[in-house]
């Protein structure tokens, strides 16, 4: 049986970033996470250790967004790469990073990019 956990528009205050006011005054950012797993029965389902628990996803993402970094690329794939060294079973792992306000040639409206393994 095919078993989603998602985490849906988590904000995060993070300084990332290619410009230099970007890494100075920072953003607010939305992290949206699946991740797809393989469970084999319905007893499973009833034993935390054996599912995805969200609360453990929302901690990968805090611990990748207080991480500074150039690009959003950068944090989605650390963030990818932590969920799948430590849940087992997964099938597929979904990260998108939205960002509010981007700067650069515009100030206004959203940018995100999304990862999937």
């Amino acid at each position: 049986m095919n078993y989603k956990t998602a985490l849906q528009s988590v904000e995060f205050f993070s300084f990332h970033g290619l410009y230099p006011e970007e890494k100075l005054i920072g953003g607010k950012f939305i992290v949206d996470i699946i991740v797809e797993q393989e469970v084999n029965d319905e007893a499973s389902m009833k034993r935390l250790n054996e599912v995805v628990n969200y609360e453990q996803l929302f901690l990968i993402a805090k611990t990748e967004m207080d991480k500074p970094r150039d690009l959003m690329e950068t944090v989605a794939k650390s963030i990818l790469d932590k969920i799948s060294s430590s849940i087992k079973k997964i099938k597929s792992v979904e990260v998108k990073i939205t960002k509010h306000n981007p700067g650069g040639l515009f100030n206004s409206g959203l940018a995100s990019i999304t990862l999937r393994i």
